[in-house]
């Protein structure tokens, strides 16, 4: 038996993410991608993969040093499209390679500058792919940007920075490569290019309104597959995203939300007919949103696929309930089953017509990912094992899982890590991480800071208060237009929980998050004194701010205020953590990314400043060049700079004594 060594902050570097597989035409394989750190280059690189579901075994298909991404095989399983940035780091190329190996092959050049999004042609000739590409007026290299014209309502995006004044267009290109032939040219991103099985028809996504900028809903178009007059199949109902073709090319399902209930409505399985109607919701009655909702810090690369059609009449989808995700299918009758059950979270998968079995990946909090083959029946086998000698070689904890009643008539789930040497007779301090969102959740998934927190000597608790995913509309739908109180009074309520078991010394909590997370930290410190240390990360502080400043602020208007601020000043200043800022004494830490344009980094400089002008104990570190998403795609030395810098400060604050005895 190998020994259990803690786990501790560089191990954020080892773990392995496999994602994203596609199965082969026959079912018999599939590819994928593997996400992992080079730390020789000090990048995050991804790398395609080869399974065979049937013996297990796995091979590398590719060796250069980039991202490689979205994986695909052509009909005849002869080949395996992906998109990779191997000759530059800001532009990403789509390529083909034999699927039994080989040299892969750049099929798209200049004009093109990012693919995004592809699909082969159901006789495997050619691909179709939305791509952004070069202006004609563009020079070929880059100049200095001395100016900007802003026109657009969303001019900066986080993970892209500014606007490039390129729109993301569908273009249709040979499998052998050449010149692309552009099928849509409207001043307007173009998305998710889908091929129909009959070879006669090219669906997408876009928006097609004088201000684009302005809605929040998109609709579905689909065009002649060599190109003609677009005719658009939905009417405005809301948000959409991952479309699938039936396999008679009869139908189109995605998923999408009517806003029948808001922003926080469920997104729902959706079906609409190529014919033309009206397109009908097949979960509507099921209240859960059928996504996967699970916060980690494991995954470098969304994995979610949307649905899938297993024949012509169900359809196969990831969604979250209650801190689990687990696949589904429904009928077009709108029969719903669960295909998976447990205390595990199913972040990925893929599924063919009329193929069985399916392929997953899955996760748990002592589990990161690995790909398993499912069948229909539910039997899950794992098969790969990228992650098992850190498993084998760590103290990893399962945490407890227990409920509150909260304040507001709501049971609320929440989750307790304790130390891999647990001693019920010591006292530990306790850690209170909060998710962000804040319509996402925490659950049963793999958190390698929260198991670094718990190696490291803490007691560490995780909730989800009301507004979270994976609990139905109106659980969902409870925070809005009030985001600080409510949460509180359920996270209190899980502390308190903690506290009356006699194990935790009530004068040595902590407690952190980001985003949402990071609001909510600010929030809690600005209206109680229990704690003795924070962390807030990427925060939200200023409501007025990130309404006028971030990424799509303008969006949060309509979602979660009533109405913008110049609708309602006080309401703005009331629900903002820096309105109480003055009461604010805990010792904090504030961590925010300088390109952060989801929560932007004056949110954290307004906090700082506010608080070395009133002498309170603050520190404030600031990530060169990272996004929002810096604990998952940050460069791998700011991932662990940003987890010494949490540990350190926690350990100042929180082990002023070893845990002593609580007789």
């Amino acid at each position: 038996m190998p020994e259990r060594n803690p786990v501790v902050i560089e191990d954020v570097l080892e773990v392995k993410d496999p994602t994203t597989p596609s199965l082969s035409p026959d079912g018999r394989r599939a590819v994928f991608v593997v996400a992992q750190v080079d730390e020789k280059k000090e990048k995050n690189i991804s790398h395609l993969w080869l399974l065979d579901l049937e013996s297990g075994e796995t091979r590398q298909l590719t060796f250069t040093p980039a991202r490689h991404m979205l994986p695909r095989w052509s009909p005849d399983g002869k080949w395996i499209a992906f998109i990779a940035n191997r000759e530059n780091e800001k532009e990403m190329h789509l390529y083909v390679m034999p699927a039994d190996g080989g040299e892969a092959r750049r099929i798209t050049d200049k004009p093109i500058v990012r693919v995004v999004d592809f699909d082969w042609s159901p006789d495997g000739e050619h691909l179709v792919f939305a791509a952004k590409a070069r202006r004609p007026d563009e020079p070929e290299e880059e100049e200095d940007i001395l100016w900007r014209d802003v026109t657009r309502l969303i001019w900066k995006m986080d993970g892209e920075g500014w606007w490039d004044g390129r729109w993301v267009q569908v273009w249709r290109i040979p499998r052998q490569g050449g010149e692309p032939q552009q099928l849509t040219d409207a001043d307007v991103d173009h998305m998710s290019p889908r091929w129909s099985p009959d070879g006669k028809w090219i669906a997408f996504i876009s928006k097609r309104v004088p201000d684009p900028d302005k809605v929040f809903f998109a609709d579905i178009f689909v065009i002649p597959a060599d190109g003609g007059d677009e005719r658009q199949l939905t009417t405005s109902l809301g948000p959409i995203s991952h479309l699938t073709w039936s396999p008679d090319a009869a139908r189109i399902a995605y998923i999408g939300k009517d806003l029948n209930r808001g922003y926080n409505s469920n997104m729902e399985i959706w079906t609409v007919s190529l014919d033309g109607g009206e397109p009908t919701s097949l979960t509507r009655g099921f209240d859960r949103s059928t996504e996967e909702a699970l916060l980690s810090d494991g995954r470098m690369f969304p994995g979610n696929p949307g649905p899938r059609w297993l024949d012509n009449e169900t359809i196969a989808f990831l969604c979250s309930d209650r801190g689990r995700t687990h696949v589904y299918t429904v009928t077009l009758g709108g029969d719903i089953r669960a295909i998976t059950q447990g205390d595990f979270r199913v972040y990925t998968f893929d599924a063919r017509p009329e193929t069985s079995p399916l392929v997953v990946g899955w996760s748990s909090p002592t589990q990161p990912g690995e790909l398993a083959r499912l069948t229909l029946d539910g039997n899950l086998e794992t098969l790969t094992a990228f992650n098992a000698d850190f498993v084998a070689t760590r103290a990893l904890v399962t945490p407890e899982y227990f409920q509150v009643e909260s304040p507001g008539g709501m049971t609320i789930d929440a989750w307790l890590l304790k130390p891999p040497d647990f001693d019920p007779s010591q006292q530990y301090p306790l850690i209170v991480y909060i998710h962000g969102g804040p319509h996402a959740a925490y659950g049963w998934s793999w958190f390698h800071e929260f198991q670094m927190l718990a190696s490291a000597g803490y007691c560490l608790l995780y909730t989800n208060p009301r507004g979270s995913q994976s609990y139905g509309e109106a659980f969902n739908d409870a925070i809005r237009g009030n985001w600080g109180a409510p949460v509180q009074e359920d996270i209190e309520a899980a502390v308190d929980a903690v506290l009356a078991r006699g194990f935790v010394d009530p004068e040595l909590l902590g407690v952190a998050g980001g985003s949402f997370g990071g609001y909510m930290t600010t929030w809690i410190i600005g209206h109680s004194d229990r704690y003795k240390a924070a962390v807030s990360q990427r925060a939200v502080n200023s409501m007025i701010n990130l309404a006028g400043n971030d990424d799509v602020g303008h969006y949060f208007c309509q979602w979660e205020a009533p109405g913008c601020p110049w609708d309602n000043w006080d309401w703005y200043i009331q629900h903002s953590p820096l309105t109480y800022v003055k009461e604010i004494h805990t010792p904090l830490l504030i961590i925010h990314s300088d390109q952060d344009h989801r929560c932007t980094i004056d949110q954290a400089e307004q906090l700082y400043r506010a608080l070395r002008l009133l002498d309170r104990e603050v520190e404030f570190v600031v990530f060169v060049g990272a996004s929002h998403g810096l604990s998952r795609t940050g460069k791998p030395k700011q991932r662990v700079e940003r987890l010494k810098r949490i540990q350190q400060w926690f350990d100042r604050h929180l082990k002023t004594q070893s845990p002593s005895s609580s007789d």
